[in-house]
């Protein structure tokens, strides 16, 4: 390139050609917060409510003219939470950080409810209104309750048992839900003594995180014992019903308690099955944490399932049966590394 701008004799042409190229690509240079909003697109990819959000969030035109750190700070924010609720509230966290007198109305919910250590409170415009029909606290769009009688504030995603539906009036001048949240484990199946705690433990991780994204999923089943699983085994062979397994009693992890299934809530919040819900984006969660998803498996794909068995493979469950038959499953578990009751 240096003969052939040599042989142009112009060297200040080149000079010019040379600063608008350089300019041109420090345009094309995404900044940190663009990157930062691809990547969590990416991430969030099978979980298309969470994606739009994100995408009301970054269309906003508060948080357009935030600085780039800023920008990034309210990305990392959403990511925490990121639903429709989070978002919400950044916009209006956006519009106050450009106008620090401004109290935008995207800060608090205008209505909904929320049911937290058993009481339920009524929300109209932030405020938690108790049974007394007297203001027992406020609560936000990001999630954070402060209650008059405590000292710190907790968040709706804390406990999977939280009953929460945060409300916003939209442009039409209609009350949308921004998150509806039912308890997770009503049943409370994962506090089951049968469940080994470790996959409790995970189960309520993976339920945790699809809540902060907006999926209001619960447990439908944990421990199974042999002969349930054979009586399920039957259903659609020589039972009525149809084939809902193909795992006879002890070559299901459901039998030694490192297993469970889950649903999606309903608007009244009991349990369904939908096609078209993030099945996809619940089992990403799972993978990421270490378990084995049926929705992964060929044959029939169980995609409400999730199982936890270390250095075993999900087609090995029968191996564990002679320990489960000589010490039950204090006995499997110690066999498996993750410690008795």
């Amino acid at each position: 390139m240096d003969s052939v701008n040599g042989s142009s004799g112009t060297a200040g042409t080149s000079g010019t050609h040379d600063s608008q190229s350089a300019s041109l690509g420090a345009q094309s240079t995404p900044t940190q917060a663009e990157t930062q909003e691809q990547e969590l697109r990416d991430a969030l990819a099978e979980n298309p409510q969470a994606v739009a959000a994100l995408s009301a969030l970054t269309a906003n035109t508060h948080y357009a003219q935030l600085s780039v750190e800023q920008q990034v700070q309210a990305l990392t924010a959403f990511n925490a939470a990121p639903n429709l609720a989070t978002a919400t509230y950044l916009q209006g966290v956006a519009e106050q950080t450009l106008n620090p007198q401004a109290t935008p109305t995207a800060l608090t919910p205008d209505a909904g409810t929320l049911t937290l250590d058993g009481q339920t409170y009524s929300i109209q415009n932030g405020n938690l209104i108790g049974a007394d029909g007297q203001v027992a606290g406020t609560i936000r769009n990001d999630g954070q309750v402060q209650l008059n009688n405590e000292t710190t504030t907790r968040s709706v995603y804390d406990d999977i048992n939280t009953r929460v539906q945060l409300r916003e009036t939209n442009a039409a001048q209609e009350l949308q839900d921004l998150v509806n949240l039912h308890a997770a484990d009503p049943n409370a199946r994962l506090d089951n003594v049968n469940i080994n705690r470790e996959m409790a433990r995970l189960a309520t991780d993976v339920i945790s995180r699809a809540r902060m994204e907006g999926m209001d999923m619960r447990v439908v089943s944990d421990f199974r014992s042999v002969e349930e699983q054979n009586a399920l085994f039957a259903q659609g062979r020589t039972a009525p019903g149809r084939v809902v397994t193909n795992a006879t009693g002890g070559s299901s992890w459901h039998n030694y308690g490192l297993a469970v299934d889950v649903a999606f809530n309903n608007a009244n919040g009991q349990p369904s099955w939908p096609e078209n819900a993030n099945w996809d984006r619940y089992g990403e969660i799972a993978v990421q944490r270490g378990l084995e998803w049926g929705g992964n498996w060929r044959g029939i794909n169980d995609r409400p399932h999730i199982e936890y068995h270390p250095g075993l493979g999900a087609g090995e469950a029968r191996t564990m049966l002679p320990a489960y038959r000589q010490g039950g499953l204090d006995q499997v578990w110690n066999n498996l590394g993750l410690g008795g009751r």
